[in-house]
This record gives C-alpha cells, structure tokens and sequence, in this order.
C-alpha cells in the first residue's frame, strides 16, 4: 500500500488511480440518482477507521441497513445524519416568514463543522451534496460556502468525497470521477485528478449484491 494514497475501497478504481486518492483534498463524485455514488462512498468510509458520513438525503438507519447488505462494516463510522425529518413537513410554516437557507443554514453548518472537529476523521463522505445549494442565497455565496467547508475538512486532515448528481463544484475540487449508466451498461471514469497522473479512459462498472465493482480492463 503506498502511504502517500488514500485506497478507496474498491480495487479497481484504485488502480485507476494509481492507487487512490492523494490524502487531505476533496473529490467530486457524480452521475445520476442509482448510479453509485452512494456505494462508492459507503466503501470509502468503511474502508479504514476515522470515517465520518454526512448525510443530507437517506436516514443513517437506512444507510446502515444499505451498508450491511453488502457486507460493509460500518461499526467504524460516525453518521451525521441531516436529511429532514417528519418534522420539517408539519412545521413547514415556518418558511412562510423566513427562507429555508435563513432558518436552517447555521445549525447544519454548526452541526457539521461540529462534528468534524470533535471525530477528527480521516475520511469524509458527503452524500447528496448538492443540497448545500439550498443553505445558500445565491450562486457567489454557494461557491463561497463550499470552498470555505472544503477547506475547512481537509486543513484538519481529511480526504473528502462529496456526491452529487451534477457538477457544479468541479471547479473547486482537486478531483472529478463520473460514474455513468445507460442502456448499454454501467461505466466509470476520471475527468480531473489535480497533482497526480491516472489511468485515463472509460472503464466498466458494476453494482453487485457485494458493493461496487470496477474490472481492471479498459472498455
């Protein structure tokens, strides 16, 4: 294993990555809903102790459940579940006064930057990422947001991925890996990967009762 990397989980893609992630920066994993980005960064937080998992889109009883179902221990990882809850649908008048960024942006960024600086983790996963959009007021101040999280996990140690289904922090990442699915399969490749060189192409995916597999072969 080489130091220097941070395996993902999955074998296959670490060889496209000529081994794994660099450690302390942020990767953008995207695609459509039931293309895998979930999977993949269940493997990546279980792969090693120190995993923290943010979630703004399934319950963390849900995930656990999804995670154990393909054999991966999450015994290791802390789940800081925001996704909303019953509550939020019958207090919804709460919005009619104040915008749902002004009532919920400062406790889920208390939350969050909580959680990281007490469990100190070494890996990240950030499960429906694009959720941050709404916790903004406009575009400048999302972007803003964002960076200043990205750089607030990783100056404490940690490789991050955050999923979502488009690409819109591409920019501010250090590393983009798409995942792909059509009618003539499932596919995985890696656009951007800042200070490193990688095994560039299309390569063949699957999602398998085991987790997410990545065949060492070029398609």
């Amino acid at each position: 294993m080489n130091p220097m990397r941070v395996p993902t989980g999955i074998e296959g893609l670490d060889f496209i990555l000529r081994g794994g992630l660099l450690p302390g920066r942020v990767y953008l994993v995207h695609g459509e809903p039931g293309s895998g980005k979930t999977m993949l960064g269940l493997h990546f937080v279980s792969a090693a102790e120190g995993g923290l998992l943010i979630t703004f889109m399934q319950p963390a009883e849900n995930i656990r459940a999804d995670a154990a179902s393909l054999g991966l221990n999450m015994d290791r990882v802390k789940i800081l579940d925001l996704s909303p809850p019953a509550e939020v649908f019958s207090e919804i008048q709460t919005y009619d006064i104040f915008s749902p960024a002004e009532v919920e942006r400062e406790p889920i960024s208390l939350q969050i930057s909580e959680a990281i600086s007490e469990f100190q983790p070494h890996r990240i996963f950030v499960d429906g990422f694009g959720q941050f959009r709404s916790l903004a007021t406009d575009p400048f101040h999302h972007r803003r947001l964002a960076q200043s999280f990205f750089r607030f996990a990783t100056q404490r140690g940690a490789t991050m991925i955050v999923g979502s289904e488009d690409r819109e922090c591409a920019r501010d990442v250090d590393g983009v890996i798409e995942l792909q699915s059509t009618h003539e399969g499932r596919g995985i490749r890696v656009t951007k990967f800042r200070g490193s060189d990688f095994h560039p192409g299309h390569y063949p995916m699957r999602l398998t009762g085991s987790g997410l597999q990545v065949p060492l072969s070029a398609a």
